[in-house]
């Protein structure tokens, strides 16, 4: 039997990036998206393509949505840097 004992469980952790994905599809198109989220998807989507029980042709698409996830997250963190947003200052807070 087979031990994945440095990595997460898959099924939770797969179930967990397509429910982020669901809300990012499902997601008010006039708000601007959500660099924490745009982060967990790229940091899951990372996760799973450097996961053993997966194929290499899943690992090699599973990186490159992670590389255009993370490219989403830095864009949308830098614009919520620009637009100054007092909302977004709020909800980073208790962030930290």
């Amino acid at each position: 039997m087979i031990s994945f004992t440095d990595h997460a469980p898959l099924e939770p952790l797969l179930a967990g990036t397509l429910a982020l994905l669901h809300h990012q599809a499902t997601r008010d198109t006039q708000r601007p998206l959500c660099p924490y989220a745009a982060h967990k998807l790229a940091l899951n989507l990372h996760r799973l393509a450097n996961h053993p029980a997966l194929s290499e042709p899943m690992a090699v698409v599973l990186a490159r949505l992670s590389a255009v996830w993370r490219e989403r997250a830095h864009m949308a963190a830098a614009q919520t840097r620009d637009e100054g947003d007092d909302e977004g200052a709020a909800a980073r807070a208790w962030l930290h």
